[in-house]
């Protein structure tokens, strides 16, 4: 029989990025300067809630859950893409784990749980939230993890054939290419607002739901007050030079860090960067820059190859995992 699972309320960056780092897996909605750009980027009326699950003296899984209170009616809780389980836990482990998030949460406490496991697709995942009396609402969500543990000669030659041409053709440009890291102190304000700029004019114009500029200068600050994280927020962007003494980028991106993962947040471009295809260059610059720093894999951000074709072949070209996890339960 198998010791009591214990859950343990963490309050402390330090001990939630060591424990992140001892999971299976490092996943962006789990780490901590994320929870805190949700609450600030809220105005503090979603409140993170972290949870340490231990079997003895280890930490066998964790969950990172927000809390919304919506007045008389009680409150709605998310949970996305948690909890992360330790290497070699067992099915039992894991079903043990759901059931303790679940009782957390319950009905009977006016609490509405919203939830995006990460487990993968299938029967076997859908089963285990029928177990503790979840049923699936949204179909499951869709990325693409690069391995970046190999040699980059290696992971050059993984590329796709059309993948590694646009890149010899980027190389090939003038543009210059820099790197600035909140964490590190290098981190450059005018380029990031002016990134950050192109990126909410891109949202409002595609209708596109993903994070706006506030949700990613409110991460860039936590990474400020929580140095213990482990965690960092990477611009990468390419121009031609100064114009009038200010930054004018053609394209850039933003990489955030947790732990030994790192997740493709957004990039932009404008016509002048998409002619010499200067994301090629960045991307492949970002790896390099991953790399050096001990990330591990890079999650690129979501795949959807209906309404983003384009995109998403962009980012099978790099030669990655596609994985699909189970969606979204009520």
């Amino acid at each position: 029989m198998q010791p009591a699972i214990t859950v343990e309320h963490c309050t402390s960056a330090a001990a939630w990025a060591t424990a992140h780092d001892a999971m299976r897996q490092s996943v962006l909605e789990q780490a901590w300067c994320y929870g805190e750009a949700v609450t600030a980027a809220s105005a503090g009326k979603v409140q993170a809630e972290r949870w340490l699950f231990r079997r003895q003296d280890r930490v066998i899984a964790l969950a990172q859950i927000f809390a919304r209170r919506i007045g008389p009616l009680g409150r709605f809780v998310r949970l996305v893409r948690g909890p992360l389980f330790a290497t070699g836990l067992d099915r039992a482990g894991r079903d043990a784990v759901l059931a303790l998030i679940r009782a957390h949460y319950p009905w009977r406490q006016r609490c509405l749980l919203w939830w995006l496991p990460e487990l993968n697709g299938g029967s076997e995942s859908e089963n285990a939230m029928a177990q503790i009396g979840l049923r699936p609402m949204v179909t499951g969500y869709s990325s693409i993890r690069l391995d970046l543990t190999p040699p980059v000669e290696r992971l050059r030659s993984q590329l796709d054939g059309k993948w590694r041409n646009m890149l010899k053709a980027a190389e090939k440009s003038a543009l210059l290419l820099e790197v600035a890291s909140r964490a590190e102190g290098t981190w450059h304000g005018e380029a990031f607002a002016a990134l950050m700029g192109e990126h909410d004019e891109h949202r409002l114009e595609n209708r596109f739901l993903g994070p706006d500029a506030i949700f990613y200068s409110a991460f860039a600050d936590a990474i400020e007050g929580s140095k213990d994280a482990n965690e960092d927020a990477l611009l990468l962007w390419a121009h031609a030079g100064l114009h009038q003494g200010r930054v004018r980028p053609l394209a850039g991106i933003l990489l955030l860090r947790h732990g030994r993962g790192a997740t493709y947040a957004m990039g932009w471009s404008n016509e002048a960067g998409r002619l010499v295809k200067a994301h090629y260059r960045l991307i492949w610059r970002a790896v390099a820059e991953l790399k050096s720093r001990g990330v591990t894999h890079l999650d690129l951000g979501g795949v959807d190859t209906e309404r983003g074709a384009g995109v998403a072949r962009f980012k099978m070209g790099l030669g990655g995992e596609v994985f699909t996890l189970a969606g979204s339960f009520v």
